[in-house]
């Protein structure tokens, strides 16, 4: 019936594992939790994951080096033994005791169903704001908007899925941040209609401004290169449509060496207890133009 696979990284999945195997015991079908640790690096991770060598119908595995999650993903799907999946990220709270059951419910509507992401209600320390506040104002989004853009609005985080359309996306197994993005554009291409409903997951994993802003680079290092090889459109992302824009125009030299005097005040904002998203969408314009241009 379902397979429920979890990549780890230095993340505890007690709380998670403990409340989806309730949640699956109650509903009484047949399912399995796959557990795959990306060589964590902490102690405390790997000590608080004991548990899972006892819990039943449980599979824990232990990669000897780092992967990278789109190679531990994919390690998930093949090493699953039911016809559906889902995804669920280490840092990640179902916000219902449902969560499941309504998973279940919509299981024979659609091949992908996604319940939507959400953010805790009380704000993180202050050097962690940027990426709640991104999380919040970007990532929650209601099911009315969600269904508006059907593929640019689910992740990986919390989807369901059938096994044999995620393995016919073959996404490339490269470990580099930002890959998500071409398992949403394959779907879109092959017109895989997206479920969304009412039953999201709490995003727990929020980081420190300063390592956010680094993992923000690295993922438009990646949609630079998967617009380079051809592997996702131009226009796919509204970013990628305004540099196009802006290329194209000839504009964007000039907002180069402009932002680049504000470069430092920038980021001395976003790492603030309150930094501006309209500065961070500059700032990621500014540097995914920087590696296009780069890059040429």
């Amino acid at each position: 019936m379902l397979s429920i696979l979890i990549p780890v990284y230095n993340t505890s999945v007690f709380e998670l594992v403990s409340s989806i195997s309730k949640m699956a015991e109650a509903l009484t079908i047949a399912y399995e939790i796959i557990v795959i640790d990306d060589a964590s690096t902490t102690s405390e991770t790997l000590d608080a994951n004991e548990f899972l060598w006892e819990l039943k119908n449980c599979t824990y595995i232990k990669s000897k080096s780092n992967k990278g999650r789109t190679a531990i993903s994919e390690l998930l799907a093949t090493t699953a033994a039911y016809e559906f999946l889902l995804f669920l990220d280490a840092d990640v709270l179902p916000a219902s005791s449902q969560f499941l059951k309504n998973i279940i419910n919509h299981h024979k509507q659609a091949s992908v169903i996604f319940g939507g992401i959400q953010y805790e209600q009380t704000p993180p320390e202050p050097q962690k704001m940027l990426r709640y506040i991104y999380g919040i104002k970007r990532e929650d989004r209601s099911l009315e908007t969600r269904r508006k853009q059907p593929h640019l609005s689910i992740t990986p985080a919390a989807l369901f899925i059938k096994k044999d359309l995620y393995l016919s996306l073959k996404i490339p197994v490269r470990n580099s941040y930002g890959l998500d993005i071409l398992l949403t554009y394959r779907l879109k291409q092959k017109e895989v209609p997206i479920l969304h409903i009412e039953n999201s997951a709490i995003h727990l994993g929020v980081e420190d401004s300063e390592v956010y802003l680094q993992k923000t680079y690295e993922g438009l290092q990646t949609l630079a290169h998967l617009e380079k090889q051809n592997l996702i459109s131009e226009t796919y992302r509204p970013i990628q449509r305004i540099a196009r824009t802006m290329q194209k125009s000839g504009l964007s030299r000039g907002y180069l060496k402009l932002f680049e005097r504000v470069l430092k005040r920038a980021e001395k904002n976003l790492c603030s207890p309150r930094p501006s998203l309209k500065l961070f969408d500059s700032y990621r314009l500014y540097y995914f133009l920087k590696i296009k241009q780069d890059n040429a």
